[in-house]
């Protein structure tokens, strides 16, 4: 009779290909929750820029574009003015979607009571643009952060 001792090398075989194959499906299963973050973070940047520049429009009536012009209002400037905190981007924290996003305003033809003013976000972060940014209008008037104002 014969005493064995530990296993033989088909069996840890068997038990590794079996651990790899249910960590691929963990990998995978975690990656997809963490992109589904990650976009419904970029997504509530956009709101809160858009809200950002609602209250900006409030506060400064003098920049509201005239009819059928664009103003592009960079969200620089609605950090610094405080509007809109810092947008640290959830690919990379090391980074910032700050510098390259923007918001465009737009006024209509309908200048009566409500002032037919829309808007739209451009957010440009490492791993996300927003489809608004291929949009080809050209603004007529940019809104820039103050030169003492600093956005990492």
């Amino acid at each position: 009779m014969k005493n064995k001792m530990g296993f033989t090398l088909v069996e840890l075989l068997a038990v590794i290909s079996i651990l790899s194959i249910l960590m691929g499906l963990a990998y995978m299963g975690v990656s997809r929750y963490l992109n589904k973050a990650r976009n419904a973070t970029y997504e509530d940047f956009e709101v809160s820029i858009e809200d950002a520049v609602n209250n900006y429009l409030i506060d400064h009536s003098g920049d509201i574009p005239n009819e059928g012009e664009y103003y592009k209002i960079e969200v620089a400037k609605l950090i610094c003015e405080g509007y809109l905190d810092s947008l640290e981007d959830p690919a990379n924290s090391s980074k910032t979607c700050n510098s390259d996003s923007y918001a465009l305003i737009y006024r209509g033809e309908d200048t009566s009571f409500n002032m037919d003013v829309g808007s739209g976000t451009c957010l440009k972060c490492s791993k996300y643009k927003s489809p608004f940014c291929t949009n080809g209008i050209t603004p007529t008037r940019t809104l820039k952060a103050a030169s003492t104002c600093k956005v990492r």
